[in-house]
């Protein structure tokens, strides 16, 4: 077996080495391309999809402001929202009453007030006011009372709300079938809702 002659390998060998640690640096240098370009991939994707959610809720934001939108158009034209309407409320009674032909009706429209109930409790900037009505109703039955009630819900879209209503029989029976004469008197507080958005 021969002798290796090292001085003519030095070189070889030295290259060789040289070539390895290249290699070396080289695949050490791809592996941290790689990782940077994945973490990259990853930062973008997750922005993609945070724009994506920011777009959707961007897009249901819009679809529910056109919706409360409308809604408050439909209740700013309906009176509820805004300047309270007095006159649109006393019309109302009055039509209500010639379908109903009541023997007696009256009306007393007090100022307006603060809405109050038991446990009600209005967001801020918004303010819900009441006009308190007073009725005064000669009834031939007391049908009429819920008939008329009815009639308002119908013929008016504002709201309103019962405070009380008291009946009191002032006929005999026998007298009951004159229906030119009431035979109930009822008097009723009802309010007329309004709210005014700041």
């Amino acid at each position: 077996m021969g002798k290796i002659d090292w001085f003519y390998l030095q070189r070889p060998l030295i290259m060789l080495g040289i070539c390895i640690v290249i290699s070396i640096l080289l695949v050490l240098a791809g592996w941290q391309y790689e990782k940077a370009q994945s973490e990259q991939y990853q930062q973008s994707l997750s922005t993609l999809q945070s724009t994506h959610t920011l777009y959707r809720n961007i897009v249901n934001d819009i679809d529910l402001l056109d919706q409360y939108r409308s809604l408050y158009n439909d209740y700013k034209s309906s009176g509820l929202v805004g300047e309270e309407r007095r006159l649109s409320w006393i019309e109302s009674l009055e039509s209500t009453n010639e379908v109903l032909r009541l023997p007696t009706l009256s009306y007393n429209l007090q100022p307006q007030e603060k809405f109050e109930r038991p446990g009600f409790k209005a967001k801020r900037g918004v303010e819900v006011l009441s006009s308190p009505m007073e009725l005064s109703m000669g009834l031939l039955h007391e049908e009429d009372l819920f008939a008329l009630l009815e009639g308002l819900r119908l013929s008016i879209r504002n709201l309103f709300t019962v405070d009380s209503c008291r009946i009191d029989r002032n006929s005999s029976i026998e007298r009951s079938l004159d229906t030119r004469r009431p035979n109930l008197n009822t008097t009723c507080t009802i309010r007329w809702v309004t709210i005014d958005a700041k």
